[in-house]
């Protein structure tokens, strides 16, 4: 299967204000992602970081993800729409996982 994973509030979350660089890993989720991997799912991470502001946060993410011990296969940065909530068929939480 191929999933496709946001990232903030989803395997980091925040102390305060939403800054980024100051993101904390949520591990159990994490964990849950990598078991997808290790199952043999094609994993990409895709964020809305900077889809408003048009700063590029690739190699910033990237470098999280891969502290954070990620598996995954693609990153996909600021081309994720913003949007306050998403319906579809094939959704889940990380908490459904």
């Amino acid at each position: 299967m191929t999933y496709y994973i946001d990232i903030d509030e989803t395997i980091c979350n925040y102390e305060g204000v939403r800054e980024y660089p100051l993101a904390r890993p949520i591990k159990k989720n994490i964990e849950k992602i990598n078991i997808l991997y290790e199952e043999g799912n094609k994993i990409t991470y895709w964020t809305a970081r900077g889809t408003m502001t048009g700063i590029d946060w690739y190699e910033i993410t990237k470098k999280q993800l891969n502290e954070w011990g990620c598996k995954y296969h693609n990153l996909i940065t600021g081309k994720k729409p913003a949007y306050d909530l998403l319906i579809c068929d094939k959704t889940k939480r990380i908490e459904e996982i």
